[in-house]
């Protein structure tokens, strides 16, 4: 059934609805004719006769042939007038989400499926390049205001092509990746994820595929308690998640450490939706068991070593009914401690989200915030 629609797609593609409904209408003339050659040649029989012209011979008929065409002029009859006008909703809107690196708008159409780039292309820019200075990310309000931008745009686009694909790509900082993610949690908004080859820099789309993802979790390790703190959630996908470099925050009150971690943590691990689900499916248990066994916990905080598109599958797995308020770590090499700056993605005391420096006071930079 998919072959049969992605042919009649490409159909439509190479000849216009015009082209469609006057070719059905010719086949079904053209089988009557094969069916019933009198009639047809009655009708131009009278016609050759006003103008003086020497009559036709009326042929055998044909009514197998006939047949066959006037069936497939129905056939392109009922595309031309009901399924091309709901093609005509259909587009393909890309999601492009950059703060970290360097690639040109509507890079993803190059890659998308076939039938895809076929489609008409249009696409939300959610780019933070003039939220710099000095190679630093330091304007954190446009950033979130930009980002809280995304849904209704979204939503503004559909509201014209609601049968359209949506289809996220980019290289964010972790904390944005998991906040738009989270902003577009709602059922509502199906997104397909790209992640960028290393070594093809090209757009890879993650689709259903077999390869599995051995997974290491302490979930079930951890000691349930009454008291009253926060938990600590690390996933390490791509890179494993260093306790020595949480550490430096000195956060208080942790009740437990949950680890989610790739068997062997490495680059590019991450080839298929499959793989993606498991990830998303642990860490909605790690939400769900973490309630149940720390009835006061208050605040989750979250260290994420992977992929982007994980990262904002992730966030898609966040509910703002139902989860604790949660804060997502930055991980930069170049900085002091090693998670500068935060983003807490659901505070219940703000309406969108707020950002924290964790830079001590006094420090070089303390002002800014570290890409």
């Amino acid at each position: 059934m998919k072959k049969l629609n992605n042919a009649l797609v490409l159909l439509i593609k190479f000849f216009s609805r015009r082209i469609t409904g006057r070719a059905g209408y010719l086949l079904v003339l053209a089988g009557i004719a094969i069916i019933s050659p009198p009639l047809i040649i009655y009708l131009i029989n009278l016609y050759l006769e006003v103008n003086n012209l020497e009559k036709l011979a009326a042929p055998e008929s044909t009514p197998a042939a006939g047949w066959v065409m006037i069936s497939l002029g129905f056939i392109l009859i009922v595309i031309n007038h009901f399924w091309i006008p709901k093609q005509k909703h259909k587009e393909v809107i890309g999601i492009r989400h950059n703060s970290l690196g360097a690639f040109p708008k509507e890079d993803l159409r190059k890659d998308m499926p076939l039938l895809q780039q076929l489609e008409t292309y249009r696409e939300i820019d959610v780019d933070h390049s003039d939220s710099y200075a000095n190679g630093l990310l330091d304007d954190h309000r446009s950033v979130i205001r930009r980002l809280d931008k995304v849904p209704q745009e979204l939503g503004g686009l559909l509201g014209s092509a609601s049968g359209s694909s949506i289809a996220y790509y980019g290289l964010p900082h972790v904390p944005l990746a998991f906040y738009l993610g989270y902003l577009l949690s709602d059922n509502k908004f199906s997104v397909d994820l790209y992640e960028l080859g290393n070594q093809s820099r090209r757009w890879n789309r993650l689709t259903a595929g077999k390869e599995s993802l051995d997974v290491d979790s302490t979930l079930d390790q951890i000691t349930p308690s009454d008291a009253t703190g926060d938990i600590v959630i690390a996933i390490g996908i791509s890179y494993p998640v260093h306790q020595t470099e949480i550490d430096e925050l000195d956060l208080p009150d942790i009740l437990a450490t949950v680890e989610i971690n790739a068997h062997h943590p490495q680059r590019e691990v991450i080839a298929n939706m499959s793989q993606v689900e498991k990830i998303c499916t642990e860490f909605r248990r790690a939400l769900e068991e973490t309630k149940n066994r720390f009835p006061n916990r208050q605040r989750i905080h979250l260290f994420y070593a992977g992929p982007v598109s994980l990262c904002f599958a992730l966030g898609q797995c966040i509910s703002e009914r139902i989860d604790p308020e949660i804060t997502v770590y930055n991980f930069s090499a170049k900085s002091r401690p090693r998670y500068a700056w935060s983003l807490t993605l659901n505070s219940p005391e703000a309406l969108s989200a707020t950002f924290s420096s964790h830079v001590p006071q006094g420090a070089d930079n303390a002002s800014v915030q570290y890409a």
